[in-house]
């Protein structure tokens, strides 16, 4: 198997066939015919590229499928080209039809119902990819993607662009990037930037936050002031003008995530900046240093937890 680009084709009869097929791909999914159907055929194309997955279903039956794993690491958009498909997720129920796209964020349940002759494309975006794309010092990651809107029309113009690439990431014959890993980084990440600044937000999720409360401002202000030196969350307090408490209910309900956790995520955007764009020359390891990494095995963890990648893996990225 190339870990860069792969492709696949099915054509199946059998619920319990195609399951073992796509496991084989690391995709875990429960398939049962459609409810008005006695029977069962799905025609499968899935392509692979650097951690993205495309792919292509059509079926004459109707289907029925439930993911079996959480897939809160990735960001899943349903482009429908016919029929109709009920989806059903832990916090919401929805009709899909031809003409509109779908987005699944959800990180439990999630079941959906094709009618007969439902055809779709649909691209799996893993959340990492995403992620050196959004400024954590004004919001964080889980409240930006949730602005996103949750439907929208193929022939919207981001959504539009997005479906053509995932199309053609499924053209027939060898996968598009065989020959050019080079080429299938490049298409992957103007994917991620093309879903990031163009998947539609509605006027209401895109009004701007109001303004934050001024001891949070002070703590934001002296946190990045004070980013390479050793402190703790009292420091931040103190020089805040607030107690430990107050200070993190405010970072938890403004923020979403914890002083510590805020803290950590900055100072991972500054060594994976220098790693792009510093001394090509410095060891990776002064680099953590630099910024409060003194460990690095948690460090390295914590940086592909992130960035979905290894710091060494950034840095070799610089030079393609």
């Amino acid at each position: 198997m190339n870990v860069a680009v792969d492709k696949y084709a099915w054509s199946s009869c059998e619920p319990a066939e195609l399951q073992e097929s796509l496991r084989a791909t690391n995709i875990s999914v429960s398939l049962n015919r459609g409810s008005e159907a006695s029977d069962f055929h799905i025609d499968v194309t899935l392509a692979m590229i650097r951690k993205m997955t495309a792919w292509k279903i059509f079926s004459e039956t109707g289907y029925e499928i439930r993911y079996l794993l959480r897939h809160s690491d990735r960001i899943e958009l349903h482009f429908v080209e016919s029929g109709t498909f009920q989806v059903e997720t832990e916090d919401q129920e929805f009709t899909a039809t031809a003409g509109t796209t779908f987005m699944l964020l959800s990180h439990g349940f999630i079941r959906l119902r094709a009618s007969r002759d439902a055809r779709k494309i649909a691209l799996a975006i893993p959340r990492a990819l995403c992620l050196p794309l959004i400024d954590v010092t004004d919001e964080d990651p889980e409240l930006f993607f949730g602005r996103f809107d949750r439907m929208a029309d193929i022939a919207d113009k981001g959504v539009r662009t997005l479906y053509r690439m995932a199309d053609l990431l499924l053209e027939p014959d060898d996968h598009l990037f065989a020959g050019s890993p080079l080429g299938a980084s490049l298409f992957k990440e103007a994917i991620v930037a093309t879903f990031v600044q163009s998947w539609p937000r509605s006027a209401a999720k895109a009004t701007p936050q109001t303004a934050r409360p001024r001891n949070l401002k002070r703590a934001l202000d002296w946190i990045r002031a004070h980013l390479g030196e050793e402190f703790t969350v009292l420091d931040i307090a103190r020089n805040a003008g607030q107690s430990v408490r107050g200070l993190q209910m405010s970072f938890r309900q403004n923020l979403g995530m914890n002083p510590l956790s805020y803290v950590q995520r900055l100072r991972l955007q500054q060594i994976h900046h220098d790693l792009l764009h510093g001394n090509a020359d410095e060891n990776i390891s002064d680099i953590a240093a630099r910024w409060g990494f003194s460990h690095m095995g948690y460090f390295a963890a914590r940086y592909r937890a992130l960035y979905g990648v290894s710091p060494s893996s950034t840095r070799t990225g610089r030079h393609r």
